[in-house]
C-alpha cells in the first residue's frame, strides 16, 4: 500500500513540474512572439513607404519627358533629325535625376533618343514593340515593369508614360532604373526582401539573397498559433536559422514585401524560461528518481535476461526449421554447427560432422580452386570477401552429387563460431532449366523448317503470278506477231514474182523479212525473260540494253500514235547491280503508263528518256529518267 502511494506521489509531482515548465515556456514564448510580431509589422510598413518614396522619386520623369516639346517635335516630324539633340538633352536630364537610362519611342517601339547614347549605339537597332511597359504607355497607362533580363543589363524596372499629340498616340517616354539603385537607397532597412509573382528575390538586405528563388532560400515553412489566436510564419533559411516572415503583396505593382526576423531571441528567452522553471523541479525530480532507482534497475535486469532467453530460443527454432541448409564455422573454416536441413543435403549426422572441413561436402574443382575455394582459404583472415548465391556442386555422404547455391558471410563474433554458410538444393531447378533447353532446341528446329518452306512456297506463288501474267500478255504477244507474219507472207510473194526479175528488189524484200524474223524472235525473248525464275544472287546489268529490249514492243504504239521519242546516249560501260529481267519489266511499265497518259492528247506528244550516273553520288548510283510531254520525270 505504501509503495503504491508513493509511486503515485511521485508521478503526481513529475506531472506538476512538467505542466509547470511548458506553461512557463509558452507563456515566453507567446509573449516574446506577440512583441516580434509587432515590431517586424513596424519594419514591414517602414520597408513599404521608403520603397514607393524611391520609385515615386522617379516617376515624374516620363511625364516630364513626354511634355517636352523637341521630344513632341522628334515624333511628329522624324525627317527634321533631332535625335541626336533629344539624346543630349535626355543624357543630362538623367545625370540630373539620377535614373540609369532615358528613352524616347517611336510608334513602332524603337528608339529614336537615348540617354546612354555614346557607349550603347546598338541600342538604336533593338525593338521594344512587345515590351510591357511599351504596351502599358500604348494603353494609355502609367507603365511599371519588372525585367530579369534588361536585354543584357541588371534587373531593372522601367517606367513609361505615353506621349500625345492632342489625343493621337505618338510613342513612349521611357525611364530605367537599375534595383543596383533601390538597392543602395534601401540599404538603411534591415532583413527585408522583394520577389516577384514567380518568386524570384529582387531586392533583399542581405546581397547573398539576391536573384534567388524563394523557395529556395526559404527551405522549411510552418505555421505557428500563439494564445491570442493569431497566426505566424516560421521559416527556415537555407543556412539553417529559423526565421519569422512576414509579407504583404503591393497590388499595384505585384510584388511582395517581406520582412524576416531572426527568433533566436524568443527561443532563447522561452528556453531561459523554461530552465528556471525546470531548476526548481529538478531536486525533487532527482529525489524521486535516486528512490526509484534501484527497484526499475532490478525490474530492468530481471526482463533483459527474460528476453534474452526468448530471443535465443526463437532463434533456435528459425534455423532448426529454416527450409535451407546452415551451417557455421570457425575461423580455420571447421564445422561448428549444422542443422537439420543442412544434416539432410548432405545425408551426415549432425554430431558426427562437427569439427569436419566444409571443403570435405564440396566436389569438383570448387574444392581445389575457383571463387568458393578463395573465399574460404581467406577466412579468418583480413582480405576475407562475402560469397552470394554461388553454383558448385556438392557431396553426399554416399558419395552422390548434387547442385546447389552456396554463399558464405562473416557473422558477429560469438564464441567460436564467425562464419554462416547457407545451402540451397537446386537440383529440381537443373531439371527444369534442362527440359526447358531441349524445348527450346524443338523449337528453333521446327521454326527452321517452317520458315525454309514458306520461303519455297513463296517462290513458286511468285512463279505462278508470273505465268499467270504471261497469259494474260499473250493476246497482246499474238497481236504482236500477226503483223509480222502478215508482212512475211506478202514479202514473200513479192520475192516468188521478183525471181525472174530485177534482183535488188528481190535483195531489199529478203532484207526486210529479216528484220521481221528478227522483231519476232525479241517479242518471244521478252516473254521467255518473264517466265524464267528470279535467280538466286543480282549481277551487273547493262541498263541500256534492257531499255532497248523493252522499247522494242513498243515501236509500232510509238509510230501509230505519233509519240516524238527523245533518248538520250547511254555509256555502254555503265551497269547497274540487278535482274535483267525485272530491269525490262520496269522500263516496260514506265513506258506504258506515259504513252497511256499522252493516249488523249492531240499534238505535241514527247517521251523523253535518259540513263545516266547520279551526279550527286557518280560512284554509286544511277538515275534513270522516263518522262512524257504531261506529267514530271519518274526517277528512279
Amino acid at each position: 500500500m505504501f509503495k503504491s502511494f508513493r509511486s503515485l506521489l511521485v508521478t503526481l509531482t513529475l506531472c506538476f513540474a512538467l505542466l509547470l515548465t511548458w506553461w512557463v515556456q509558452t507563456t515566453a514564448y507567446d509573449w516574446s512572439m506577440t512583441r516580434m510580431k509587432e515590431q517586424g509589422e513596424d519594419r514591414l510598413l517602414d520597408t513599404i513607404i521608403g520603397l514607393r518614396g524611391v520609385i515615386d522619386s522617379y516617376k515624374y520623369l516620363p511625364f516630364l519627358i513626354s511634355q517636352n516639346k523637341d521630344v513632341q517635335e522628334l515624333l511628329l516630324y522624324p525627317v527634321l533629325d533631332k535625335g541626336a539633340e533629344v539624346s543630349r538633352f535626355l543624357e543630362q536630364m538623367n545625370l540630373v535625376s539620377g535614373a540609369t537610362a532615358l528613352m524616347v519611342l517611336d510608334l513602332d517601339g524603337r528608339a529614336l533618343s537615348y540617354s546612354r547614347w555614346r557607349e550603347e549605339q546598338s541600342f538604336f537597332l533593338e525593338s521594344h514593340a512587345d515590351t510591357p511597359y511599351f504596351v502599358q504607355a500604348r494603353n494609355g497607362e502609367q507603365g511599371v515593369y519588372v525585367d530579369k533580363s534588361s536585354n543584357g543589363h541588371e534587373n531593372s524596372i522601367y517606367l513609361s508614360a505615353p506621349i500625345y499629340d492632342s489625343s493621337r498616340f505618338m510613342g513612349v517616354a521611357v525611364v530605367r532604373i537599375d534595383l543596383s539603385q533601390l538597392q543602395n537607397k534601401l540599404s538603411q532597412l534591415e532583413d527585408f526582401l522583394l520577389s516577384t509573382p514567380e518568386g524570384q528575390i529582387i531586392l533583399a538586405s542581405n546581397e547573398s539573397w539576391l536573384h534567388r528563388p524563394l523557395s529556395e532560400l526559404m527551405q522549411e515553412s510552418q505555421l505557428s498559433h500563439l494564445a491570442d489566436g493569431s497566426e505566424l510564419t516560421l521559416n527556415t533559411l537555407n543556412d539553417g536559422r529559423r526565421m519569422l516572415y512576414q509579407s504583404v503583396v503591393l497590388p499595384d505593382l505585384g510584388w511582395r514585401v517581406a520582412v524576416v526576423s531572426n527568433i533566436v531571441p524568443v527561443l532563447r528567452t522561452r528556453n531561459t524560461a523554461a530552465f528556471v522553471s525546470l531548476v526548481a523541479c529538478i531536486a525533487l525530480g532527482l529525489l524521486l528518481l535516486y528512490m526509484r532507482e534501484r527497484h526499475l534497475k532490478n525490474i530492468s535486469r530481471q526482463e533483459t535476461r527474460d528476453a534474452l532467453e526468448t530471443s535465443e530460443q526463437q532463434q533456435r527454432d528459425i534455423i532448426n526449421n529454416a527450409h535451407v541448409g546452415m551451417i557455421a564455422l570457425d575461423a580455420a573454416g571447421k564445422i561448428r554447427f549444422i542443422n537439420p536441413m543442412a544434416s539432410q543435403q548432405f545425408g551426415v549426422g549432425g554430431e558426427r560432422i562437427l569439427g569436419f572441413a566444409i571443403q570435405q561436402l564440396i566436389a569438383g574443382d570448387e574444392a581445389s580452386f575457383g571463387p568458393l575455394q578463395r573465399t574460404l582459404s581467406r577466412l579468418g583472415g583480413s582480405g576475407f570477401a562475402p560469397l552470394t548465391a554461388h553454383e558448385a556442386v556438392g557431396k553426399r555422404a554416399d558419395g552422390s552429387l548434387f547442385p546447389m547455391l552456396i554463399s558464405v558471410k562473416q557473422m558477429v563474433a560469438q564464441a567460436d563460431m564467425r562464419y554462416l554458410v547457407t545451402v540451397i538444393d537446386i537440383t529440381k531447378r537443373k531439371r527444369l532449366e534442362r527440359a526447358l533447353q531441349q524445348a527450346n532446341d524443338q523449337l528453333e528446329h521446327k521454326v527452321l523448317e517452317r520458315t525454309r518452306a514458306l520461303e519455297e512456297a513463296q517462290q513458286e506463288l511468285v512463279q505462278a503470278e508470273k505465268m499467270a501474267a504471261l497469259g494474260r500478255m499473250s493476246s497482246a504477244v499474238v497481236h504482236e506477231l500477226n503483223q509480222p507474219l502478215t508482212a512475211m507472207r506478202t514479202y514473200l510473194a513479192i520475192c516468188r514474182h521478183l525471181l525472174g526479175e530485177e534482183q535488188a528488189m528481190l535483195s531489199e524484200n529478203l532484207e526486210l523479212i529479216d528484220d521481221l524474223t528478227q522483231r519476232m524472235a525479241l517479242i518471244t525473248q521478252q516473254l521467255k525473260t518473264f517466265a524464267f525464275k528470279k535467280p538466286d544472287s543480282l549481277v551487273a546489268v547493262n541498263p541500256g540494253s534492257a531499255l532497248d529490249q523493252s522499247l522494242v514492243l513498243f515501236r509500232d504504239r510509238i509510230a501509230q500514235d505519233g509519240i516524238e521519242l527523245h533518248l538520250d546516249d547511254v555509256d555502254p560501260a555503265l551497269r547497274v547491280l540487278g535482274d535483267n529481267a525485272r530491269l525490262e519489266q520496269v522500263f516496260v511499265n514506265l513506258i506504258k503508263n506515259a504513252c497511256d497518259a499522252m493516249n488523249q492528247q492531240q499534238e505535241d506528244k514527247q517521251l523523253n528518256i535518259s540513263i545516266a550516273a547520279d551526279p550527286q553520288h557518280p560512284e554509286s548510283k544511277v538515275r534513270i529518267s522516263v518522262a512524257d510531254s504531261l506529267s514530271q520525270p519518274e526517277n528512279t
